[in-house]
């Protein structure tokens, strides 16, 4: 994606949300994050999108589309929901792009990828790590990618407590750390 570029993403998990910090980073003009959790939709807003959208919302596709003058540039799924795909790929404006980070069964309805759209597993963040991961740090460093603001750590013995607050949304990325 290119500075100025829209960009639609689906999961506000861990790598929903680093999706929306890279899009910030990088400079994207319309950030939509999509999102079932009220407490991850907020922290989206927080990390750079300039929109959020709840995920159970029937218009979803339809109010990107209007956001972004006509859809979005980029669609990013992390959830691996065939419906949510269908709908991110409803989001894009013609020749827009969709990536896939979570595989689950997909099923397309025909013409889904009309209009020249592209539909793509992503793997790794298509990145070069020796060059992506310094990068990152310096962008954290000055405060662009506040990936840290993701964690929260729990004794090992908290351990049904860090999976229940993820299950709920209140937790993105919990970390288990030995006593």
């Amino acid at each position: 994606m290119r500075a100025g570029s829209s960009v639609v993403v689906f999961g506000a998990g861990a790598v929903g949300l680093a999706a929306v910090m890279a899009a910030a980073a990088a400079g994207a003009g319309e950030i939509v994050a999509v999102e079932l959790h009220a407490g991850r939709r907020e922290l989206a807003a927080e990390l750079g999108a300039t929109r959020v959208l709840d995920g159970r919302d029937p218009d979803v596709a339809a109010q990107v589309v209007a956001w972004t003058g006509g859809g979005a540039d980029v669609a990013f799924d992390t959830t691996g929901v065939s419906e949510v795909v269908v709908t991110a790929l409803a989001a894009l404006r013609p020749k827009g792009r969709c990536g896939l980070v979570a595989a689950g069964e997909l099923v397309l309805p025909r013409r889904t990828l009309t209009a020249g759209k592209s539909l793509t597993f992503v793997l790794e963040g298509g990145a070069v790590p020796r060059r992506f991961i310094p990068r990152m740090i310096r962008l954290w460093q000055a405060g662009r990618f506040p990936f840290d603001r993701l964690v929260r750590t729990y004794p090992l013995a908290a351990i049904a407590d860090a999976e229940r607050d993820a299950a709920a949304g209140t937790t993105v990325k919990p970390v288990l750390v030995p006593a």
